[in-house]
């Protein structure tokens, strides 16, 4: 499972994520887009193991006819970076995905394996008001980085 793969399965484990797209958000309430925005190599040692960055943003489509729903369309988001970066998420994660958090990629016709190390959070905030009408659907993007090694 690459990247990509893996953080969509860590994604639609979080409870209050059920819609979730890849490269794609649907205009609608409760929508949800992953889109991957690049890969980085972070880090080489002298036998070609890696550490990598991969960086994402995750679009959300909420309701947003008062006060009330646009604040629990940012509790929303700021909970979901809560939970990535709390201590224990790697517990939480391997409990409610039955996974490890193995990833792969695949080079030269060839698949090599390594870790998702850490996942961080940052830059929650309105995007756009796609109909231009607060009190239709509104769009929300937070940025996430997924830090994992590869190894030779």
């Amino acid at each position: 499972m690459n990247i990509v793969e893996k953080m969509q399965e860590i994604l639609t484990s979080f409870p209050k994520i059920k819609n979730l797209h890849i490269d794609y958000n649907e205009n609608a309430p409760d929508e949800f887009g992953l889109y991957p925005t690049g890969d980085r190599l972070v880090s080489e040692d002298i036998i070609g193991n890696q550490e990598r960055s991969h960086t994402f943003i995750l679009y959300a489509t909420f309701q947003s006819f008062n006060d009330y729903d646009r604040l629990q369309n940012s509790g929303l988001l700021l909970e979901l970076q809560h939970w990535f970066e709390s201590p224990d998420w790697q517990n939480f994660v391997l409990s409610s995905c039955n996974t490890d958090l193995e990833v792969s990629t695949e080079i030269d016709g060839g698949e090599l394996f390594g870790t998702l190390e850490k996942i961080t959070c940052a830059n929650g905030m309105l995007f756009s008001i796609p109909d231009n009408n607060l009190n239709s659907a509104v769009r929300y993007q937070l940025q996430i980085t997924a830090d994992y090694t590869i190894n030779i």
